[in-house]
């Protein structure tokens, strides 16, 4: 559906980031960033040369409904349109499974550009009506497919395929949502996505083993159009590809300036020695990226670690192929705990 689409991308060769810092970055500071920092983050990225910026709740649109923020859906549109030049794309994320396909509507009176609709690769048909209506709103519209690491590279694609013949849609991402992916891995995915697929594709990482930034680069290297970036790598647990280090990577890799690295090394800085961020447990980093366990469910397993007093590695272990199939709760977790027979 996309053979005469006008490309939104530069070619191949200019890579493209997105910066994430204040919605995905928003987890490290419990969705509580102040505004002066707000307003440093998206004047210094913007100015520095990047012309895609996500704004809003780290959970997407009506985040607030699971934690609470110091700033509103709407306010953030505000933020961006004062802060953001006119030339500047900026949009939020809607988790198909959180927000409703009429809370985009707003945000594209509000000045909205793009809208990112997440759904885990197994739930893909949820994006449909979300894409459609960003359409017919006039928004630039991506896929995120969360947690595609539950899925070999044939099924990715395939999946992707079917979004592409069913949505119009302008960009799809493969995310890495427990940091898992290897950077061969990587590039395997998106050589052959970008020979079967038409549709532009990105790549958002998590940095679980450190491999974020090599992820993002083997995807840049490997037909992804864009990649996600924050400054500091700031984001949810153990964060994303730092965009600073991207930058600079990218330079040496290119022989030449492709965006102010000095400029986000500066406000990196700034952010680093400003906020104060939420503590994050490295052992379960690490485990969850090992055992492909999202960092939504460290919460129960610590707990349920302690309580039945059953090894972290042993309960991931065992919670995975439930995790695998299906959304876990608290009580999921624990009866699986339960079923332990040192807890007997």
């Amino acid at each position: 559906m996309n053979e005469h689409r006008t490309p939104l991308f530069p070619e191949p060769e200019h890579h493209t980031i997105m910066d994430c810092t204040v919605r995905d970055g928003a987890y490290s500071v419990n969705f509580h960033f102040d505004l002066k920092t707000v307003e440093t983050i998206l004047s210094s990225v913007s100015s520095a040369g990047l012309e895609w910026i996500e704004v809003g709740h780290g959970l997407g649109l009506k985040g607030h409904l699971i934690a609470e923020s110091n700033i509103s859906d709407l306010e953030w549109c505000d933020i961006a349109n004062r802060l953001l030049p006119a030339d500047c794309r900026w949009g939020m994320f809607a988790q198909a499974n959180l927000a409703a396909v009429s809370d985009l509507e707003p945000m594209a009176d509000a000045g909205m550009k793009f809208a990112r609709i997440g759904a885990d690769i197994t739930s893909y048909e949820q994006v449909y009506d979300f894409v459609a209506r960003g359409k017919e709103l006039g928004l630039t519209v991506f896929v995120n497919l969360m947690k595609s690491h539950v899925c070999e590279i044939d099924e990715s694609i395939e999946i992707a395929t079917r979004i592409e013949n069913s949505c119009d849609l302008d960009g799809l991402y493969f995310v890495d949502s427990v940091g898992q992916f290897l950077p061969d891995r990587t590039a395997r995915l998106y050589s052959a996505a970008a020979r079967q697929l038409k549709t532009p594709l990105g790549f958002h990482g998590h940095n679980n083993l450190g491999l974020a930034n090599a992820n993002s680069l083997a995807a840049t290297n490997n037909g992804a159009s864009i990649v996600d970036c924050t400054l500091a790598g700031l984001g949810r647990d153990a964060g994303n590809a730092v965009l600073e280090q991207m930058a600079a990577a990218l330079e040496l890799q290119e022989g030449k300036r492709v965006y102010h690295t000095d400029a986000f090394a500066h406000t990196s800085e700034y952010c680093v020695s400003r906020l104060e961020t939420i503590r994050t447990d490295r052992e379960l980093q690490v485990l969850g990226a090992l055992y492909g366990l999202h960092s939504k469910y460290f919460p129960a397993i610590a707990d349920a670690s302690e309580t039945y007093a059953i090894s972290r590695t042993e309960l991931m272990n065992a919670v995975k192929p439930e995790a695998y199939r299906r959304d876990l709760s608290r009580k999921d977790i624990e009866a699986i705990a339960k079923s332990f027979p040192e807890s007997e």
